[in-house]
């Protein structure tokens, strides 16, 4: 639910994710595990959030479909209402030369913000991982083939709790996943040999990779690769035994 409240309020605000979190004190790769559910906020990000969306915490956690909070008064001190009054007296080159100035120092205090943020995840250390090149949800998996040379790059990673049951990572290409999963992300991957019906893998099938979800049509008994973006129709398993499984997406990465 928290997921599904964070998605909708912040296309209401008309951002995408990266534009986002270019306003708050939390990384790309933190507030994208959120909204696609890989990892749940605690309570201090929860706090933060709902204040950012001025909306309650009941509303933000799914407990109440109520948006409003109790009414906070903000109290100035001497030196923020005097900023605010030689602000108001400057002309259009004077705004721009403070705001300038404002935006670069808050962006500076949420890159500050964000690696302590994600180091409250870690122990510290760091994971090394391959990265494969050849992207998924479209192209030919050549990194797929067992018979193949794989094409990879070593990324390090901030030792989480995602990142050290990941075994590798790749690069997304397309819109097919959104909002879950966005072009140009890397997803953490878990080998494993099959993945659960309703889980986000990645998949090889009729020589090439995807990054989908893998649904089972009960009526009909047939397996398909479905995309998050209902833009984009599913992709029927014909032949079951040419699907092969390569591993268990479970987090959105990004390179430090």
């Amino acid at each position: 639910m928290i997921a599904e409240r964070l998605r909708t309020l912040r296309r209401e605000m008309n951002l995408t994710k990266r534009e986002l979190v270019s306003r708050l004190p939390l990384n790309y790769s933190t507030y994208a595990n959120y909204e696609s559910g890989f990892r749940e906020p605690n309570s201090e990000v929860l706090q933060l959030l709902a204040s950012h969306f001025n909306v309650s915490l009941d509303y933000l956690m799914g407990v109440s479909d109520n948006r409003k909070k109790a009414e906070e008064i903000a109290i100035l001190t001497n030196d923020e209402y005097e900023f605010i009054q030689r602000y108001r007296k400057l002309d259009t080159h004077g705004h721009d030369i403070v705001d300038l100035v404002l935006q670069k120092e808050y962006e500076r205090v949420c890159l500050l913000e964000a690696s302590r943020q994600e180091n409250l995840h870690s122990d510290g250390s760091w994971v090394v991982l391959q990265v494969f090149q050849q992207r998924a949800s479209a192209g030919l998996g050549s990194y797929l083939s067992e018979d193949s040379n794989d094409d990879y790059e070593t990324m390090r990673f901030m030792a989480t709790s995602i990142s050290k049951r990941a075994d590798f990572c790749v690069k997304i290409k397309g819109e097919s996943m959104e909002p879950k999963i966005c072009d140009g992300d890397i997803v953490f991957v878990k080998a494993v040999p099959k993945v659960d019906i309703d889980s986000v893998g990645i998949f090889v099938y009729d020589g090439e990779a995807f990054c989908k979800r893998l649904r089972l049509d009960p009526k009909k008994g047939t397996l398909f690769l479905e995309s998050l973006n209902k833009a984009y129709a599913p992709k029927q398993i014909i032949n079951p035994e040419g699907l092969r499984t390569v591993g268990l997406v479970i987090g959105i990465a990004e390179k430090l």
